[in-house]
């Protein structure tokens, strides 16, 4: 289902809400469809039913699991029933359930659709519960904790600490003579490495994964030359210009084999086969957390640092912020009863080690203190690149706005249509600008 279909199962749903159509409260102790994608698991032996849910991968499932059973050994008078999936079939899911009235108490939250189901009354203001201490904020990072104000009221409590980062495998770049980058290198030296490693090394390895078309990573670079992407009324605020300079630079890159070529790129997606799992590549861009889910599966010590900047030392371009939320269905029958679940997310310590960092990097200092991560491991790396730029990074955005997931999507294609030589980059970024604009209606 794309963006679009989303949208319009949201849009259903969000008119039977305000039509009265909609159940009165969310289906308590029920689960979800129990497919392959999916898993529904109750606890306690409660009267008051919690559907809590959530996308990711194993890990990410495995860790709830866990922390939603310690819940249980606490709350024994509230049955928790869990449903989750990959991001792409839990979205497909959660707006089919949404419009039909039957969005789960609980539910894990991305920015990317965040701003669209708060505007539209899918989420439960969270204001109250947050000033009565129903849900303890109180120790989440000053950024973190703003991000859930949207749409005049605070419709998400921040899971996690995120900013963009990239990895390098120092071994690969030793092997070619070249050494790890520090933080607040420029986007010249970036391309100097990365042309130097695929110089140095034989057919097949590249200095890094294509970046052209991923969104997150253009808004690194945007903020560096005009500032943020969207005004806080969410309308565009970058110029073509820009998006026409970043397609050029990744196109240059390809056409000199610094990084691989459409056909090879489609088929690097994901995380065993990325050309840095595979020893292709040394240097591979992705949210800080995400160094915990490469690091298995290459043998040396992946090394955090920042994405390239404009000027040498600066990393303003970079943020930290929640990029996802937890959630109370605005259809509830048990707030109160939704808001300890997220209160024991958030803060108790047997779920903070329980869950680590497969939801991004704990949101508190508090938090991050009790994971009690080895510095020298992949967590403990994560947690430290956040903490050392805490003080560097710029100031965040405002919330993405509604159609951020089909902007996302048109930014991809853009890069595609330019790598696969269906058009340049002034061509790609002008229909790009005008396909945004629709997206945002």
């Amino acid at each position: 289902m794309n963006d679009l279909q989303r949208r319009t199962f949201l849009t259903a749903g969000i008119g039977l809400l305000t039509a009265g159509a909609m159940s009165a409260c969310s289906r308590g102790g029920t689960g979800g469809d129990g497919g392959t994608s999916g898993g529904d698991e109750g606890s306690g032996t409660g009267s008051t039913g919690m559907r809590v849910a959530w996308y990711g991968g194993q890990p990410v499932h495995d860790g709830m699991a866990l922390a939603l059973e310690a819940f249980g050994v606490d709350h024994a008078d509230v049955s928790v029933a869990t449903e989750f999936a990959p991001f792409d079939d839990y979205w497909d899911r959660f707006a089919t359930q949404t419009a039909g009235g039957d969005s789960p108490d609980v539910f894990r939250m991305s920015m990317t659709y965040f701003d669209d189901y708060a505007s539209r009354g899918a989420l439960l203001d969270l204001s109250d519960l947050l000033a009565d201490g129903s849900i303890d904020a109180s120790a989440l990072d000053t950024d973190v904790a703003a991000s859930g104000d949207v749409a005049g009221g605070t419709y998400g409590v921040g899971q996690s600490s995120i900013v963009y980062a990239v990895f390098a495998d120092p071994d690969l770049l030793e092997g070619a003579g070249l050494a790890v980058p520090e933080n607040g290198w420029t986007w010249e030296e970036f391309e100097e490495l990365a042309t130097a490693f695929a110089a140095a090394s034989p057919d097949g390895s590249y200095g890094c994964n294509d970046n052209g078309g991923t969104f997150q990573a253009f808004e690194v670079y945007a903020r560096q030359e005009t500032g943020d992407l969207f005004t806080p009324e969410g309308e565009i605020a970058f110029e073509v210009d820009v998006v026409e300079a970043w397609l050029a630079y990744w196109d240059r890159l390809r056409g000199a084999g610094v990084v691989p070529p459409g056909d090879v790129s489609a088929e690097t997606q994901g995380f065993e086969n990325a050309l840095i799992s595979k020893g292709q590549s040394p240097l591979q861009w992705g949210w800080v957390q995400q160094v915990t889910f490469y690091q298995p599966l290459v043998t040396s010590q992946l090394q955090v640092v920042s994405v390239p900047s404009k000027t040498a030392g600066d990393l303003s371009g970079l943020f930290i912020k929640a990029l996802d939320f937890w959630c109370v269905s605005a259809t509830t029958a048990a707030p109160e009863e939704a808001a300890s679940v997220i209160d024991f997310l958030l803060n108790d310590p047997r779920a903070i080690e329980a869950i680590g960092l497969t939801l991004g990097v704990p949101p508190s200092p508090t938090a991050r203190e009790a994971l009690g991560a080895d510095p020298e491991s992949a967590p403990g790396r994560a947690i430290a690149y956040v903490e050392n730029l805490t003080e560097l990074v710029g100031p965040p955005p405002p919330a993405w706005p509604v159609g951020y997931g089909e902007i996302g999507s048109s930014f991809a294609r853009a890069n595609e249509s330019v790598a696969f030589g269906q058009a340049d980059p002034a061509t790609a970024a002008a229909t790009f600008m005008s396909e945004a604009q629709a997206a945002l209606g």
